[in-house]
């Protein structure tokens, strides 16, 4: 049986304040044989030594990464650092930490950090927690694809790392005290804890302009729609290059044709001949345009938590993880807490869970015929409960 503990402080200017104010808030005595901490905090924690001074005031590992804004059921906002701790006997955790990853050398440090997690486990991970470096120079679609193939399909939750600066550069992976700009860490699960993933990216009724069809690609350069460059047929549709320099404004719905619902995923930039995207853009693949504005991004919140909260009725929920993606957050703007407040006013306290937004959203879909498919995503708001 898993259990989960989670805490939060709001403390970003003193590490012994907001150390004294987690600890005030973890019953120690309930931890099992086994645990691990999983933290999401404001960029400036790091400065001022709280991470590593938790680690050391805890008896486990403690990996994570910055977030523009995180919550657990005791509160939420940008300025703020939230942990939970997993504890389990029967469930086994086990955390690595990879070597630098860059545009020329990214698998290999993956799939050693993989190796390294997976060689203190007494046995096969049924789950796998990542929190990725973010880049404008790697996809997140490069871990997600590394890790599968290593891991032989083991199902992935996790994120990129974020910030409230939209340059990303004070954005970190945090692995037992210690930042990180271009390492990934990793948490691997032995045991039963039976996830269940739940995506929402656009409502329905937001998705404008359908049947285009991939015909020319390069890995996630988009070449060719309809057989048409990709900056010929966006103007065909209406789109401008403002359009796709705020990202956020024209999501994209990429169905894979493989019995898995379709991805949301943006351009990240664009010229007259391609486009580079925030996922992978196989030949043949469908995609249609749509629009998000304020009550898309709420509906959503409103979608995905009905039915979690329906299944959590049926089955029980130990421990729910949220992640996303802080592209969310800016369409609500200057309303921003709103997402983490709709969160937060259904979910109540009546189950503990992890908020934080993501750099980029690593959940699997589920297909038609009940197979795991790992999947980056981008817009979309993923959630994982543990039973």
């Amino acid at each position: 049986m898993l259990k989960m503990q989670t805490a939060f402080t709001t403390e970003i200017d003193d590490a012994v304040a907001a150390v004294a104010d987690i600890l005030s808030q973890l019953d120690l005595t309930q931890l099992k044989k086994n645990s691990v901490g999983i933290l999401s905090c404001n960029w400036e924690f790091p400065g001022t030594g709280a991470p590593e001074a938790l680690t050391a005031a805890l008896p486990f590992d403690i990996i994570g990464c910055t977030a523009m804004g995180c919550a657990t059921e005791r509160g939420y906002g940008f300025e703020q650092l939230s942990l939970c701790v997993l504890t389990s006997d029967d469930v086994s955790f086990s955390v690595a930490l990879s070597e630098e990853i860059t545009p020329d050398c990214a698998e290999g440090p993956i799939r050693e950090c993989y190796g390294d997690a997976r060689a203190r486990l007494p046995r096969d991970p049924s789950l796998m927690f990542v929190f990725g470096p973010i880049s404008a120079d790697i996809s997140g679609e490069v871990y997600v694809k590394t890790l599968d193939g290593v891991s032989g399909g083991v199902p992935m939750f996790g994120t990129l790392s974020s910030e409230t600066n939209l340059t990303y550069e004070n954005a970190r992976v945090l692995y037992n005290g210690a930042t990180h700009r271009s390492r990934l860490a990793l948490l691997l699960i032995s045991g039963e804890v039976s996830p269940r993933f739940y995506t929402t990216a656009i409502s329905d009724r937001n998705i404008t302009r359908k049947n285009a069809v991939v015909t020319e690609s390069d890995g996630y350069v988009l070449k060719k729609i309809n057989d048409m460059p990709v900056g010929e047929y966006l103007v065909s549709i209406g789109v401008t290059r403002d359009d796709v320099a705020a990202v956020f404004s024209l999501p994209i719905l990429i169905d894979y044709k493989d019995g898995a619902a379709p991805v949301a995923m943006t351009l990240y930039s664009q010229n007259d001949d391609s486009a580079l995207c925030g996922v992978y853009t196989p030949v043949g693949s469908e995609i249609a345009f749509a629009e998000v504005d304020y009550n898309s991004v709420l509906d959503t919140v409103q979608t995905t938590l009905d039915a979690v909260l329906a299944d959590n009725e049926k089955h029980g929920a130990s421990a729910m993880f949220l992640v996303p993606c802080l592209s969310r957050s800016l369409v609500i703007s200057p309303n921003s807490e709103d997402e983490m407040a709709k969160t937060a006013e259904l979910l109540g306290d009546r189950y503990p869970y992890l908020f934080m937004y993501s750099g980029g959203e690593i959940c699997p879909s589920v297909t038609e015929d009940g197979r795991t498919v790992n999947r980056f995503r981008n817009l979309t708001y993923t959630i994982m409960v543990l039973e």
